[in-house]
């Protein structure tokens, strides 16, 4: 919860960065356009356009602070401070991404908390298999009294073989009715439900794992076609402002390339913040770490 929430102020910082650029952007724009009105060359509604885009991209970055603030108190909550108590300073880049490993070991998996736990169950219940399989011989007290076996044990050894079968003592031992049987029956239906439990859990593992590798290959390929895609909206938002500037084009035209070209760069961020989730994750799949 902690690594989320850091994740999430950090997101909140970049993608701060990102709005105060816009507006820094659309507040130049709104200013050429109000030149341009001024000079008799550009149309009222060009001016209210700018003004409108410009307004809407404040009220945003506004509403940005608030989420960094209560993301803030989350943070100082879930380390066992008060909300007020923790202050970190913003930060424009978004955490540097670990590298995407092309394989892992498997036994890595077995420092994940559920699979040492399934793992721990088979144990014990393949230790009350044996410990039901030693129900059935008879519980006697083992000693030595002056060098010779003890009185017990000397008295069922030279019984003879009908009183094995039939012996009032004994009988109770090794005829019961079939309490002993079912209960190692028990014992191994245990057993058998913890295997299959363990199983389940190793798989799950693995597709997480799995799962996750994948989507951290794929978004990396994605990372690259979107940075190509901003490169040209970019370029595109150049090339439109100066048409608008030699009066080619309407302002209508210069909002539409500066949506483009912000819509650009918000997936950008989102392919980062996808990224690092999936890496979060697959730290997660591997019980800590890849080290």
């Amino acid at each position: 919860a902690v690594t989320q929430a850091y994740l999430q102020l950090r997101i909140n910082d970049a993608q701060h960065a990102l709005l105060e650029r816009t507006v820094a952007a659309y507040t130049r724009s709104a200013q050429i356009t109000r030149n341009r009105f001024d000079a008799g060359v550009a149309a009222r509604a060009d001016v209210t356009q700018a003004q409108a885009q410009l307004k809407t991209a404040q009220a945003q970055l506004i509403d940005l602070d608030i989420q960094r603030r209560q993301l803030e108190h989350a943070i100082a909550v879930l380390t066992g401070r008060a909300p007020t108590d923790l202050a970190l300073a913003p930060a424009s880049q978004l955490p540097a991404l670990p590298p995407v490993p092309g394989l892992l070991p498997s036994a890595l998996l077995e420092r994940r908390p559920d699979i040492a736990a399934a793992e721990r169950r088979v144990s014990a219940a393949n230790a009350q298999i044996g410990a039901a399989q030693a129900a059935y011989f008879p519980t006697l007290t083992l000693g030595a009294t002056g060098g010779t076996q003890s009185s017990a044990l000397a008295r069922v050894l030279s019984l003879p073989n009908q009183f094995w079968s039939l012996g009032p003592n004994l009988a109770l031992t090794l005829f019961d009715a079939g309490a002993r049987s079912a209960r190692k029956a028990q014992a191994v239906a245990v057993w058998d439900e913890s295997v299959a439990s363990y199983r389940q859990t190793v798989l799950t593992a693995f597709q997480e794992v799995e799962d996750n590798l994948a989507v951290l290959h794929i978004l990396e390929a994605e990372a690259r076609a979107q940075a190509e895609a901003l490169a040209a909206a970019t370029e595109s938002l150049e090339l439109v402002n100066n048409q608008y500037l030699a009066g080619t084009v309407s302002y209508l035209n210069v909002t539409s390339a500066q949506t483009v070209a912000l819509n650009a760069e918000r997936a950008r961020l989102d392919i980062m913040v996808r990224r690092l989730n999936g890496s979060v994750a697959l730290f997660k799949a591997v019980g800590g770490g890849l080290l």
